[in-house]
C-alpha cells in the first residue's frame, strides 16, 4: 500500500497566523481599556465617587430658615471650589452676628448688644392674642409662633384669659405686675403673661404657674425661661410668668432633655461640623444642628450651608453660632 503523505504547514503561513492572533489580542485589550476609562469618567462627573469618600462624608451637613445671610462673593466662590461639593456653599458671617438670633444667651453677666428686628401688636387682629397695649414690641421672627401658641391655648381651654402683659420693656412702673429687671427683655424674644379674672382684672402669676403654657409652649418654639428647678444654673429666681422664644426644634429638645438655655448651649457645643450633627426628627421634619465656633483670627466666620435645604443661623451671644438645617 502506498503511504499517505503528511501536509506540512509552511513557515510563512505560521508567521501570518501568529501576527493575526497578536493583532486580535491588542484590539480586544484596547477596546476593554477604552470601555473601562469611559466608566470611570462618568462616575467622577456624576459626583458619585467623591460622595462615597470618607472626607466628603465628614463635611456634609444636611433641620427652618428664612433668609440666607449675605457674604463676600469672591471668598464664597473660592471656598465652594475647594469643598468640591455642588450642594453646599461657604458664606462669610460677620462675627457681630454672634449677638443676634433666637438662641442668644443674655444675662446679667452676658449683656445684649444685638440689633433687634421688632414689630408690635397693632397689625394682629387674632382675638386669642390679648396684649396689655398694642404698642408692645417683640421680635418679628416669633410673631407666627406667638399667634399659634395663644390660638392653641384658647382652643384647648375654650376661651382666652391670658394677657401678654409685657415683652421687651423693663417692668418698673406702678402698673406692672412684675418688677423683675431682666437684661434679656431688651432682646424682644420674651413675654410675660397675666391672668384675666372673671371681673376683668389682670392678676400675676407669682407662685402658681399656668400648667397649660408650661406643658405645651415647647411645641411652638417657647420655653419657661426660669424654672424653679434651674435657679442654681440661671442665677434667676423662679418666674412662672416669663417665657422665651428659642424656636423649634430647640424648644422640643430642651423639653425632652430637661435643659435650660444655659445647659442647652453648652450641650450643643459637642456637635460640630468636623464631628457629627445633633439630629432630631419630628412627625414630618428632620433636623441637623451644628455648633460653629467664631473665627477669632478674623472679623467674620466661614459657615458651610446647603443650597437647597432651609436653614437658620443664630449666634449664642458669647463665642459662636448654631446652624440649624431642615432637610428637604
Amino acid at each position: 500500500m502506498k503511504s499517505k503523505s503528511r501536509r506540512r504547514i509552511k513557515f510563512s503561513n505560521l508567521i501570518l497566523i501568529l501576527c493575526i492572533a497578536i493583532c486580535l489580542i491588542f484590539a480586544v485589550d484596547t477596546i476593554i481599556r477604552i470601555f473601562n476609562r469611559s466608566e470611570v469618567d462618568n462616575i467622577i462627573s456624576d459626583g458619585n465617587f467623591s460622595s462615597n469618600s470618607s472626607s466628603a462624608q465628614t463635611t456634609v451637613i444636611t433641620t427652618t430658615a428664612t433668609e440666607k445671610p449675605s457674604g463676600n462673593n469672591e471668598d464664597k466662590t473660592k471656598e465652594t471650589t475647594t469643598t468640591e461639593d455642588s450642594d453646599y456653599e461657604i458664606i462669610d458671617v460677620s462675627n457681630d452676628e454672634i449677638h443676634n438670633g433666637s438662641l442668644i444667651l443674655v444675662s446679667a453677666t452676658c449683656p445684649y448688644s444685638g440689633t433687634p428686628n421688632l414689630t408690635d401688636f397693632t397689625n394682629i387682629s387674632d382675638e386669642s392674642v390679648i396684649p396689655r397695649l398694642p404698642e408692645l414690641k417683640f421680635q418679628r421672627e416669633m410673631q407666627d409662633s406667638l399667634i399659634s401658641l395663644f390660638d392653641a391655648y384658647a382652643t384647648d381651654n375654650g376661651y382666652s384669659n391670658l394677657q401678654i402683659h409685657s415683652t421687651n420693656e423693663t417692668n418698673n412702673s406702678e402698673y406692672s405686675l412684675y418688677t423683675n429687671v431682666l437684661t434679656e427683655r431688651s432682646t424682644g424674644y420674651t413675654f410675660d403673661i397675666g391672668l384675666i379674672t372673671s371681673t376683668g382684672d389682670v392678676v400675676p402669676y407669682i407662685t402658681k404657674r399656668n400648667e397649660w403654657m408650661v406643658s405645651y409652649c415647647w411645641n411652638y418654639g417657647f420655653i419657661l425661661r426660669y424654672s424653679d428647678m434651674k435657679t442654681d444654673i440661671t442665677g434667676v429666681g423662679y418666674m412662672p410668668h416669663h417665657f422665651r422664644y428659642v424656636g423649634t426644634p430647640h424648644s422640643l429638645i430642651m423639653n425632652e432633655q430637661d435643659l435650660c438655655l444655659e445647659e442647652y448651649l453648652e450641650f450643643i457645643k459637642s456637635y460640630t461640623i468636623d464631628k457629627e450633627p445633633l439630629t432630631y426628627q419630628t412627625a414630618n421634619k428632620n433636623y441637623e444642628i451644628y455648633y460653629i465656633p467664631a473665627d477669632t483670627t478674623s472679623t467674620s466666620t466661614k459657615i458651610k450651608i446647603p443650597k437647597k435645604d432651609l436653614y437658620t443661623i443664630s449666634g449664642n451671644n458669647t463665642d459662636g453660632f448654631i446652624l440649624t438645617i431642615q432637610k428637604s
